[in-house]
């Protein structure tokens, strides 16, 4: 900080020009100096990853570049994700619950006509507005049907990938995708992972390292088993489910993606002050019916553990993620936090070290995290909105989790998440009275919802059940 006696000494010594002159290089050196502290961001997701699946949780292929992040951060064991793709890209570019602009059901996909709502600011925008060169690679899902949805529109200078996620695991030349540079596309040939892998890596080997970066890769590994290496294969050959056999395939390719990014980094002299955040979109899939009869999963291969069911489920298998944050610099190696995090945490932890300014008129949900990350501060939330929607809801107060089924016929569940994860008791009628405090929560947070806009696109549907909610009692 520049004092004002540093200044009555400039004058004095050298004179009203020069002294400003001096002062101005000092300002200009201490915001250069800010600039510089600033850490480069990069939000690794995956697809469809179950909680157990990396190898710091036991899981059965060999993750060892996952598990360095952890081992070299902080390991968040109750990190709360949504139950699909769409929700959770979109609550942790916004810092908030996907119910405040209509995106609370179903994912985006190839025959949505709606996306991201325009008044909903983003993390990217943000960080663009403050300095930051911001780049998206991978699948986008947050809208495709008009430009104004499209990643470029949305803070992101550069955008490589898919904007709807309508590729499998392997491009060919000619093959129908929306596979695109920026806003034109481009026909591309091999493995998505292996694509993905490449543009990050270039990206970041040209990068200015004095420039602060905003960079988010998403993949679509392990939901997209078929461009597993085939070394990796070979590696789970005794495994005798075929399904389980691929998915695990899946897994060990994409840690060695996530190490050649990690290596990039290094490479370019930035991982030192790098934040890492590394999770899931949704639970891994398991055998699911879904409410809304979106993609029902009869054969997966992904282990959530403990945690029942997954993708889609607002069980825990559904949506609670293995995570990791990785930042030398300030979270200390082999970190290990408990607490209950939220997705939406992301954008104002984020925001908060860059020193960027969200939107005043759209408060977000999340919390900043470092406090808990630096092990100053313990839990960062009393209370976790799992989801709302019109006919299901589940929140998180404390240690006892309510998941309310209600279309008919209707369903109260109670569990006590913290002693009992496999939420295998239901404990509503034994607690009455904290059944009913924690109902009380989720309908708070009903009548804030917005219509959820899948219902625009079926023909006949939005006379039937678009509605304002009515004012709250």
């Amino acid at each position: 900080m520049i004092g004002l006696v540093a200044v009555r000494h400039a004058f004095r010594a050298v004179g009203s020009v020069r002294a400003l002159a001096v002062l101005l290089a000092a300002v200009l050196c201490a915001a250069g100096a800010a600039a510089a502290e600033r850490p480069h961001v990069v939000l690794i997701l995956a697809d469809d990853l179950g909680w157990k699946d990396v190898g710091f949780h036991g899981g059965e292929a060999p993750t060892p570049n996952i598990d360095r992040l952890a081992e070299g951060g902080a390991a968040l064991n109750t990190f709360y994700v949504l139950p699909s793709s769409t929700q959770t890209r979109a609550a942790l570019l916004t810092g908030r619950y996907p119910m405040r602009y209509g995106l609370q059901t179903r994912d985006i996909v190839p025959a949505t006509r709606y996306g991201l709502a325009e008044d909903e600011p983003t993390l990217a925008t943000a960080l663009k507005r403050s300095g930051y060169r911001t780049a998206f690679i991978g699948r986008w899902q947050l809208g495709h049907a008009q430009p104004q949805w499209w990643p470029t529109r949305r803070g992101f200078d550069s955008f490589y990938g898919s904007l709807a996620g309508q590729v499998g695991a392997q491009l060919s030349k000619g093959g129908k995708t929306d596979w695109r540079r920026n806003d034109k596309p481009v026909s591309e040939r091999g493995s998505v992972t292996a694509l993905l892998t490449r543009e990050a890596q270039a990206l970041v080997g040209k990068h200015d390292a004095a420039v602060p970066l905003f960079l988010m890769i998403a993949y679509s590994s392990p939901a997209y088993t078929a461009d597993a290496a085939e070394a990796a294969l070979a590696r789970h050959a005794a495994v005798a489910d075929p399904v389980r056999r691929a998915y695990l395939a899946a897994v060990a390719t994409l840690d060695a993606a996530v190490g050649e990014v990690v290596a990039a980094l290094d490479a370019r002299g930035m991982l030192d002050n790098t934040l890492i955040v590394f999770h899931s979109d949704n639970g891994g899939g398991v055998a699911t019916r879904f409410p809304t009869g979106e993609f029902d999963a009869l054969t997966t291969g992904a282990d959530n553990g403990v945690f029942r069911e997954g993708r889609g489920s607002l069980y825990e298998g559904g949506v609670r993620s293995f995570a990791v944050a990785h930042w030398p610099k300030r979270i200390q190696p082999k970190t290990v936090i408990s607490d209950m995090l939220h997705v939406t945490d992301v954008a104002p932890t984020v925001l908060a070290l860059a020193g960027a300014a969200g939107d005043a008129q759209k408060k977000p949900d999340g919390v900043d995290l470092m406090p808990v990350l630096t092990g100053a501060q313990r839990a960062a939330h009393k209370e976790v909105l799992i989801a709302v929607e019109d006919f299901r809801g589940a929140v998180r107060v404390g240690e006892w989790k309510l998941i309310v089924h209600s279309s008919l016929p209707t369903r109260v569940e109670l569990f006590d998440v913290a002693n009992d994860p496999e939420e295998a008791e239901n404990k509503a009628a034994t607690y009455p009275d904290r059944t009913k405090e924690l109902l009380d929560r989720l309908n708070a947070y009903a009548y804030e919802m917005m219509p959820a806009k899948y219902l625009d696109d079926i023909p006949g549907a939005a006379p039937l059940l678009w509605r304002h909610n009515p004012a709250q009692p």
